[in-house]
């Protein structure tokens, strides 16, 4: 067996065995079949392929989170410029959500952190629109946050998340008490 392969085994055996993802028996028995009497010692349970991938989806989730906040603050800081402010916004929600096609994320579980992040920027540019033209109508700030919702709600339903229909319901459910008690 090829050498690097059989490092490869056996540092995902001291992985299982490290996380308890086997009995420790079967781990041993498996890493003296594989090490074949040889020095076993020499590979590190941190070596393993699940840990080194679980380490770059974390650097993906968070660099995502980071650009997110970025041009979601710039929106909101850089007031002179809204309209390039909206269109780079427009540009890294609709990056997202391209990213979100893609098997290989949807396979790594980084598709609903970017449908979250995706959501909120969507969120934050419809208060920018209504800040920069339409500020002082509330009537149409509570019409874009209906809609909103109905989309959050609408995405809930065609993905089968529950954490957006549970929020554009909710969402929903309080704009309209909101318009009860204000009349």
């Amino acid at each position: 067996m090829n050498p690097q392969r059989k490092r490869m085994i056996i540092s995902e055996i001291k992985y299982w065995k490290q996380n308890k993802l086997l009995p420790e028996h079967y781990c041993d028995f498996l890493i003296t079949l594989y090490a074949q009497g040889q020095d076993e010692k020499e590979v590190k349970a941190t070596e393993a392929i699940l840990v080194k991938e679980k380490k770059k989806l974390e650097r993906k989730i968070v660099l995502m989170t980071i650009l997110a906040i970025i041009v979601s603050g710039g929106m909101f800081v850089f007031t002179q410029y809204p309209g390039w402010t909206l269109t780079l916004t427009a540009v890294v929600l609709f990056s997202f959500l391209l990213l979100t096609m893609r098997k290989s994320m949807i396979q790594m579980r980084i598709a609903p952190i970017l449908y979250i992040l995706a959501s909120l920027m969507l969120l934050l540019m419809s208060l920018k629109l209504w800040v920069v033209f339409f500020d002082g109508h509330t009537m149409l700030l509570i019409g874009l946050l209906m809609l909103n919702c109905a989309l959050w709600l609408f995405a809930g339903r065609m993905l089968k998340l529950q954490y957006f229909t549970i929020s554009g319901a909710a969402g929903l459910l309080l704009i309209i008490v909101f318009l009860l008690v204000s009349f």
